[in-house]
């Protein structure tokens, strides 16, 4: 997929739901993650395994070129094998690997993934939810350079850091800072937590601009009326484009001028900021694209 690939918001699913999975045919996530893991009870672990192999391997096409990751057990348990065997054949973009808390379990996951055989190689994406992968983030990505992605996993770092629920934001303020700075030291793409309440649309808004303004490249969800929110929050907006433009034009003047220097509003532009105003642009010309 395009490294432009807009992904401001990442709904779950769970594996063992027929009718959700047929349900996100018609949402508008940037990408869905279809969920092995808490999302289904230890009865229905096979039943899941079975549909999300028969969904990818036949119906991926419906999905109108969304990114899918899943969402396998974590490697400790007696079922992770058996969802990476069952993603061999699957067409599956991506494979979402929980509690990974130290480089030896991203050197486990690398084994294991290169004695497979995969249709075509998945993107590796991990998640953060213990305060032992905070600490060791760095050490992981340098270990592993071909992961994609991090999804933070707000609730359980909540948990391990024994925070009140009303007020748990602010106690992983740390946390949250340090997974973006390293991730963004590596070229990784991030995703927020989820935000616990469906009805709240206002608490949404705020915890989704929050996460933006720390860097984040989108959010993950639990429910589909959480996506609009989430989807316009993360998309550029029209004052971002009319910069990013200015930005474009001013440069391509100053070059055609033999020009070093050139200001938009009277401040310098550099090189990186017609970087980023290109990215911006390719962004939202992929989320046009995408409907």
């Amino acid at each position: 997929m395009s490294e432009f690939y807009p992904h401001r918001s990442a709904l779950y699913m769970p594996g063992s739901n027929e009718r959700a999975l047929e349900k996100a045919k018609s949402l508008e996530a940037d990408l869905f993650i279809f969920d092995m893991e808490d999302a289904v009870s230890p009865e229905n672990k096979e039943r899941a395994r079975e549909l999300i192999l028969e969904v990818l391997s036949s119906q991926k096409a419906d999905y109108k070129g969304k990114k899918i990751l899943t969402r396998i057990n974590s490697m400790d348990t007696l079922w992770a094998e058996k969802d990476l065997e069952c993603l061999q054949n699957s067409g599956t973009d991506g494979i979402l690997f929980p509690k990974v808390s130290e480089v030896s379990d991203i050197l486990l996951i690398q084994k294991k993934l290169g004695e497979l055989n995969f249709k075509k190689d998945p993107e590796i994406w991990i998640m953060a939810e213990t305060p032992k992968c905070v600490l060791n983030l760095g050490k992981i990505l340098e270990e592993c350079s071909s992961i994609t992605g991090i999804v933070v996993g707000t609730n359980d770092l909540a948990k391990e850091l024994v925070l009140p629920s009303q007020e748990a934001r602010v106690g992983l303020s740390y946390a949250l800072g340090s997974i973006v700075l390293t991730a963004k030291a590596y070229n990784v793409i991030t995703l927020d937590g989820v935000f616990n309440s469906i009805s709240d649309q206002e608490g949404l808004l705020a915890e989704a601009r929050e996460g933006k303004n720390l860097g984040y490249d989108g959010k993950t969800l639990i429910h589909p009326n959480q996506i609009d929110t989430t989807n316009t929050v993360f998309a550029p907006t029209e004052k971002e484009i009319e910069m990013a433009s200015k930005i474009i034009e001013a440069y391509e003047k100053a070059k055609e001028e033999k020009s070093g220097v050139t200001t938009v509003d009277g401040v310098l532009v550099e090189e990186l900021h017609v970087k980023q105003s290109l990215a911006l642009m390719n962004k939202m010309k992929m989320i046009q694209d995408m409907g």
